[in-house]
């Protein structure tokens, strides 16, 4: 039994390949092991300056289990969970200075259910409600302030969400048509 497990973990080594890609620059973009031409275990990414970007394990290829990336400064940008290779369950974003970005549920790797995004002082901006990956509602919009803004004219996955900075400065004005974004 013990050398039919030894045989085994030898064939597996001997079967992956370490992987390094790199950027125009010289330095390491991704690394990680490849068997039979798909990412299997954990890989590691990287910034072009070379610092750790972030990364996760993959499985036959696929993303698996949670996975975090870091910005360049190394506060975490992001983190939430994989399966089958799509983002499925809570989802946590922050600001480049550490304060709460946002915060979600993915599911098959659609958007589901609340959604809440902060401004970069930490405060509440829009509360927005998705349903398979499809907006359905605008909640709430608010400036850094905690001032109410207008969050457009949206109704049943149809018409506009306004889109402002901190200071409540109008930015932009995105139009969706049945809870799917119009370009």
């Amino acid at each position: 039994m013990k050398k039919i497990f030894l045989c085994i973990l030898i064939l597996s080594i001997f079967s992956c390949t370490l992987s390094k890609d790199y950027y125009d620059n010289g330095e390491v973009e991704k690394k990680g092991k490849i068997s039979n031409d798909k990412k299997v275990g954990k890989w590691k990414y990287y910034h072009t300056s070379g610092k750790y970007k972030g990364g996760g394990k993959y499985l036959k290829g696929k993303r698996k289990g949670l996975w975090k990336w870091v910005y360049e400064n190394g506060e975490l940008h992001q983190v939430g969970y994989y399966k089958d290779g799509k983002q499925t369950g809570e989802w946590k974003f922050y600001h480049p200075n550490g304060n709460r970005q946002g915060i979600g549920s993915l599911s098959n790797g659609n958007r589901q259910g609340l959604w809440s995004w902060y401004h970069t002082n930490g405060k509440i901006y829009t509360e927005r409600e998705w349903s398979n990956g499809q907006l359905i509602k605008i909640i709430n919009c608010y400036d850094g302030l905690g001032n109410k803004l207008d969050k457009g004219s949206f109704s049943n996955g149809d018409g506009s969400m306004k889109l402002y900075d901190i200071d409540g400065v109008l930015l932009e004005t995105l139009y969706y048509e049945n809870g799917k974004y119009i370009k």
